[in-house]
């Protein structure tokens, strides 16, 4: 009978168990990690501080300029403008605190 695990599938499985799952998406413009967030820390003074929780999204630098902010029940739009006069959109849910972060190119 033959081993169900040889050398080349167990170090695989390992691999797999051992790197953390990511749950990147890319969706209306924009990248999104699922799986994580950031904790935006902020005082008012000594006593008055505070922590929140935000979704971590990525928009291309290459998007240019951020031109408007629009928002429809529980969506918010970002309106962007290159150098090359392109306007696009990147939805987002306004319902959930997020921190953009600008990386990455149109191509």
């Amino acid at each position: 009978m033959k081993p169900f695990l040889t050398g080349t599938k167990a170090a695989l499985l390992l691999s797999l168990l051992a790197s953390p799952a990511h749950a990147y998406q890319f969706r209306s413009g924009a990248l999104v990690d699922e799986s994580s967030s950031y904790e935006d820390r902020v005082s008012f003074g000594p006593i008055n501080r505070f922590s929140q929780q935000r979704r971590a999204i990525q928009i291309p630098k290459a998007y240019g300029r951020l031109l408007s902010i629009s928002t429809e029940n529980s969506s918010t739009t970002m309106w962007f403008e290159s150098i090359e006069g392109q306007i696009r959109n990147v939805i987002i849910d306004g319902s959930t605190p997020v921190i953009v972060i600008r990386t990455g190119d149109a191509q």
